[in-house]
């Protein structure tokens, strides 16, 4: 116990029992609450809205691309991002949130002083800058597969949903979405490929009823959670042609051709673009290929 007292005090961390007043809201409602969280960082406002979002851990391009945009949108609107800190999806979804200088909370199957895996390292430190690493492991805990499932209960209690990017039929990831259900969370899933096996769980959610993800937006219409900073606000994320197309665009349905003619860009850069956005979240589009701001 000493020891354990002396390695908290060494690294900054700290502890926050089921009893106080500190503690995640959401994560008392479960039935099974950690009786106490090692935490280094700081705990965001869990009053504000908390997504998880995860999946394998050796996904395909698309399944990187979709965690990280899903994320930085996501945080980009006020939400915070909840993930495990794993290779592959998770930490895709983290690394977005950062990059919209959003909040961030990785919850470890380890103890909070040991960053796993060895090559998220740097990824652990940039989340402790304006975010949160959490565990219910004593402190140096290494890692252990049994300990992981545990880990996961507490991602689907800290978040109001969970959001499956990519994960095939045998995953951690299906698991943290049975336990969201098994909490009355919502559970979401990106849908993939019918042909690749690392879709294989992502399409049988959406079969089973989790509702399909295409967009940020999605999620924050399904979770009723008003837009902060994309609400009134132009992205400041966007670059070159991409704000081009938004100052084109206002808040009433424009044709594709009003598009292209407002901008001076070629078709299919216009498209491509509009379809970037409108997975971003950015931009809805209406019967027509007609495009309006979203927010």
């Amino acid at each position: 116990m000493d020891n354990e007292i002396s390695l908290i005090e060494k690294t900054g961390a700290r502890v926050v029992a089921f009893t106080d007043p500190g503690y995640p809201l959401l994560l008392r409602e479960i039935v099974d609450p950690p009786a106490m969280l090692y935490v280094k960082g700081e705990l965001p406002d869990f009053g504000n809205p908390a997504v998880a979002v995860v999946g394998t851990r050796r996904p395909s391009h698309y399944g990187l691309k979709m965690s990280e945009v899903l994320a930085r949108d996501l945080a980009y609107s006020g939400v915070t991002v909840v993930s495990g800190m794993a290779r592959g999806c998770d930490a895709a979804a983290h690394k977005g949130a950062l990059s919209a200088k959003g909040r961030t909370t990785a919850v470890l199957g380890t103890g909070v002083d040991v960053p796993y895996p060895r090559e998220n390292a740097k990824l652990y430190e940039q989340i402790l800058e304006d975010g949160a690493v959490i565990s219910e492991q004593p402190m140096s805990t290494p890692p252990a597969p049994y300990n992981f499932p545990k880990r996961n209960r507490i991602i689907s209690g800290l978040s109001l949903g969970v959001v499956v990017v990519e994960a095939p039929l045998r995953s951690g990831a299906l698991q943290t979405a049975r336990l969201a259900l098994d909490y009355n969370r919502d559970v979401f899933a990106v849908p993939g490929q019918v042909t690749s096996p690392k879709s294989m769980g992502t399409n049988r959610l959406i079969k089973e009823g989790a509702m399909l993800v295409e967009s940020a937006g999605d999620v924050l219409g399904a979770l009723n959670i008003t837009v902060g900073r994309l609400a009134g606000a132009e992205p400041t994320a966007l670059k070159g042609d991409e704000r081009v197309i938004w100052d084109s665009l206002k808040d009433a349905p424009a044709h594709i051709d009003a598009v292209i003619s407002a901008t001076g860009l070629s078709a299919p850069a216009a498209i491509a673009l509009l379809l970037d956005m409108e997975l971003r979240g950015l931009v809805a589009q209406r019967p027509g290929m007609c495009f309006l701001r979203r927010g």
